[in-house]
């Protein structure tokens, strides 16, 4: 029997293989499809409620690094922190009037400084496994995971959607004493910080548990495509030592 017969058997086998996967690949990527809409859709969720509670903590922001109240509206006081920011602040500490950019108060007045950092949204993304991206050019799905920002133009992407408290990015806010108009309305948005981030625990963890499921399809949809893509590698070499071993010029067929 000629070498090129086990091999041309071989290279349909492997043909016939990758036909069959297509159905199977198909079948999962539609019910990946299928949990693609809920998660976009609680992600949104989550997503509106964050919206409102960055707004918020830009209003907490822009009220507490006012620098244009009157010189005796910033304490040195570090504890007016915990009566006008609760937990919303950090590195509480004093410095100078010179590093404060606020006019008036004089260079060497104390004042006390805090950080106020911004809530994060964001979503534990396979890249490589994300419809629309699939990419089966090498062996681990898993390349290149990580957390992304979370927003309306990627909403459902990723396995899960995490909101962590105070992990984005920060501004310096003041000490202001009580008797700044400033101070209590600081005191009255952090009250509605905290009546907001209550709700949004519940979008997230919904959207986490259709993601999960999500997920597990896509990675389906990966394999699939990645034994296609390896079958086609192996029909491409199979096709060369045919066509090797039937060139005359080389002595063939053999």
């Amino acid at each position: 029997m000629s070498v090129t017969v086990g091999l041309t058997s071989d290279s349909s086998a492997l043909l016939q293989q990758n036909i069959d996967i297509i159905a199977f690949r198909d079948r999962a990527q539609s019910l990946a499809d299928d949990y693609a809409v809920p998660s976009a859709d609680i992600d949104n969720l989550a997503i509106t409620k964050f919206n409102s509670i960055i707004q918020t903590q830009n209003h907490i922001i822009s009220a507490g690094g006012n620098v244009g109240l009157g010189s005796t509206c910033y304490s040195a006081d570090t504890n007016i922190f915990s009566t006008n920011y609760g937990d919303l602040v950090t590195g509480i500490g004093t410095t100078l009037g010179a590093h404060t950019g606020i006019v008036g108060i004089g260079t060497s007045t104390v004042v006390a400084v805090a950080t106020l950092n911004l809530d994060l949204l964001q979503a534990y993304r396979y890249p490589k496994i994300e419809s629309g991206t699939l990419d089966t050019s090498t062996d681990n799905p898993f390349v290149g995971e990580g957390y992304v920002t979370l927003t309306s133009g990627n909403a459902g992407i990723g396995n899960s959607t995490r909101y962590t408290r105070g992990a984005g990015a920060g501004s310096t806010v003041f000490a202001l004493v009580g008797d700044c108009n400033t101070a209590a309305g600081i005191a009255t948005l952090r009250t509605l910080y905290t009546n907001q981030i209550a709700g949004i625990s519940s979008f997230v963890s919904a959207a986490t548990v259709i993601k999960g499921e999500k997920t597990e399809y896509q990675l389906h949809v990966w394999s699939y495509g990645r034994k296609i893509a390896t079958n086609t590698v192996s029909n491409t070499s199979i096709t060369t030592v045919i066509d090797t071993l039937e060139n005359p010029g080389l002595g063939g067929p053999y």
